[in-house]
């Protein structure tokens, strides 16, 4: 009875023996399916190697991108601190300005000129400063304008080396004698062109 019990599974042993080997190994391939798999792989080497260096072009543009930024930044950060320097120093001088001109005597304006003011014209290059008391002091050779307006006037003086800014406000125009008076006296004008601000 044994024996019986023995044979089916050495039977069963000798099928799944004789059968393992060969379901365990794979046919060589075939010369063709080599060069196909070699030309894959190639193709994906290939891809592979074309990717890398676009992405390293990219990165090299990129990269650029970044260092004209940060360049740029620089020169920008750099305008800012200069532009916050003169600001602060055109207060300063501005403040001082102010507080100069303060002090100036200013003279009684005539009747008569009390009520005219600047007008806006280029027609004004040339003309004669006086002061109030009627005594020619220099010439206008400058004209700042505001929004279409006469600020102020720069005068050349006459008989002293150097310019005065005037402002509008301390100056009339005799537009009959083609005149420009100023309720400045004449030795604060001088002063006043040897202030720096």
């Amino acid at each position: 009875m044994m024996s019986s019990k023995t044979v089916p599974l050495s039977g069963a042993l000798l099928v799944l023996l004789a059968t393992g080997p060969a379901m365990a190994s794979q046919p060589d391939s075939t010369p063709a399916e080599q060069a196909q798999t070699q030309q894959l792989n190639q193709g994906i080497s290939n891809s592979n190697a074309s990717a890398d260096a676009q992405s390293t072009d990219k990165n090299a543009v990129y990269q650029a991108q970044v260092d004209r930024y940060q360049e740029q930044l620089k020169i920008y950060r750099a305008q800012q601190a200069n532009y916050h320097e003169r600001a602060e120093s055109y207060l300063a001088a501005r403040d001082r300005y102010i507080a100069a001109h303060a002090r100036y005597r200013r003279g009684m304006w005539p009747a008569s000129y009390e009520q005219r003011l600047i007008v806006n014209t280029n027609d004004l290059l040339g003309t004669n400063v006086s002061t109030a008391n009627g005594n020619v002091v220099g010439h206008v050779v400058e004209i700042a304008l505001i929004s279409g307006h006469v600020s102020a006037l720069r005068v050349s003086l006459d008989n002293q080396p150097g310019d005065v800014w005037i402002e509008s406000s301390d100056l009339r125009f005799d537009a009959d004698n083609k005149l420009v008076m100023t309720d400045f006296d004449r030795h604060d004008l001088y002063e006043m062109s040897h202030d720096t601000y």
